[in-house]
């Protein structure tokens, strides 16, 4: 059964825009702020970053979910960019011409050859957008987006449920573990950098 879940986050945070990329271009550093991720490492010979997460399906049953990403980074000059929308009050440039970077983690289009353990470890896919937009007085305007698919099989009894209930019971939990995790890294970067109160959703599914 796939399931789908997506989150976004928004925040300002009190650095320069160079500062804060260097900030959320540290991968491993960023991933190890999720509560579930209990493993990352960069595969140098695939040229790729394997995520493992443990979490649990509607039965409180365990799963592992493994990901493979690669981080690629570009910068926002454009003057026709727009980003996806600013807080509350905030205006991303006042020169109207958006400058800033955007780090993207990809998901690989196909999966390495390693060893996967476990009879309930599943492979899925992520993929993330953090659009870093300068602002003045030496501030950042944060821009945090992910989707994750996991198609995994079902165990029993709950393969004996209707797929819908099931689907919706299954991305219900998955919204609210996107929710937290993104909580969870936020949390870091208020200790790290002083930003003001993000603006968050997570939802499931494909719309």
């Amino acid at each position: 059964m796939e399931v789908v879940g997506k989150s976004q986050a928004k925040v300002i945070v009190e650095s320069c825009l160079h500062e804060s990329a260097n900030y959320f271009a540290d991968h491993v550093k960023i991933l190890k702020c999720n509560p579930y991720c209990t493993n990352v490492v960069y595969l140098e010979k695939h040229g790729l970053y394997q995520w493992i997460f443990q979490v649990n399906d509607p039965r409180e049953n365990p799963i592992t979910a493994v990901f493979f990403v690669s981080q690629a980074e570009e910068r926002l000059t454009d003057s026709g960019t727009t980003p996806p929308g600013p807080l509350t009050g905030e205006e991303p440039n006042p020169e109207g011409t958006v400058t800033g970077k955007c780090i993207r983690w990809v998901s690989a289009p196909r999966v390495p050859d390693v060893e996967l353990d476990g009879e309930h470890t599943f492979v899925g896919q992520a993929n993330t957008r953090i659009c870093l937009y300068h602002l003045d007085n030496g501030r950042t305007e944060v821009h945090f987006e992910t989707d994750i698919t996991l198609d995994f099989t079902l165990s029993f009894p709950l393969s004996l449920m209707p797929e819908g209930i099931l689907k919706f019971m299954t991305e219900t939990v998955m919204s609210k573990i996107m929710q937290q995790a993104t909580e969870s890294m936020l949390c870091q970067v208020q200790a790290d950098i002083c930003c003001t109160a993000p603006q968050l959703s997570a939802s499931g599914g494909a719309c």
